[in-house]
């Protein structure tokens, strides 16, 4: 991981976590980080002990630090674990802001899409199973490591969409998978 990232000591030493709700507060910094004191006094009193961070444009938590913009998940991560996380962290309940900490898990790419709901863009109402015009048959299909394989079809939609579940199931995706949001 780069080495411009905060030390996870300094974001406990700059930000407060809370497990139970899985929130980030502002710390009461000591006058020493500031290049004023005068300036150090006016930030504690408006921001010790308040909410760190905003949602951003996709939902999640973004913090600036030090002048620089994180994803909360990502900082709260680094401050239990003492290292940042090396690949996505994935909300394993599908809650964006939902960041407590059992709730977070380090896992590639595609572990990630294992969990995730259905892309808003789905037209049939089950992920990887569409209308092929020209047959007039339901297809299933499943991308995996980035290949697509084809399943196989039917006339049934419910039977094309039982022939996704159980590739899924073979493959270990969640039960949250392909749900929509």
């Amino acid at each position: 991981m780069s080495n411009d990232l905060p030390k996870p000591e300094l974001l406990r030493k700059l930000l407060r976590y809370e497990s139970r709700s899985g929130k980030l507060f502002w710390r009461k910094r000591e006058l020493s980080m500031f290049k004023r004191e005068s300036n150090g006094r006016g930030w504690n009193t408006r921001c010790a002990d308040t909410a760190a961070g905003t949602i951003d444009g996709k939902g999640y938590l973004s913090v600036n630090i030090l002048g620089r913009l994180y994803i909360g998940h990502r900082v709260i991560f680094a401050m239990c674990h003492g290292h940042w996380p090396k690949n996505q962290i994935d909300h394993f309940d599908g809650d964006r802001t939902n960041n407590r900490i059992e709730n977070l898990r380090d896992v590639t790419s595609q572990t990630n899409s294992c969990n995730a709901a259905m892309n808003s863009k789905n037209t049939s109402g089950a992920v990887g199973v569409y209308l092929n015009k020209r047959s007039h048959r339901w297809c299933a299909q499943m991308k995996w490591h980035g290949r697509t394989y084809h399943l196989g079809s039917s006339r049934d939609f419910n039977e094309a969409v039982a022939m996704r579940k159980a590739e899924e199931k073979r493959l270990g995706f969640t039960e949250r998978h392909g749900t929509k949001c």
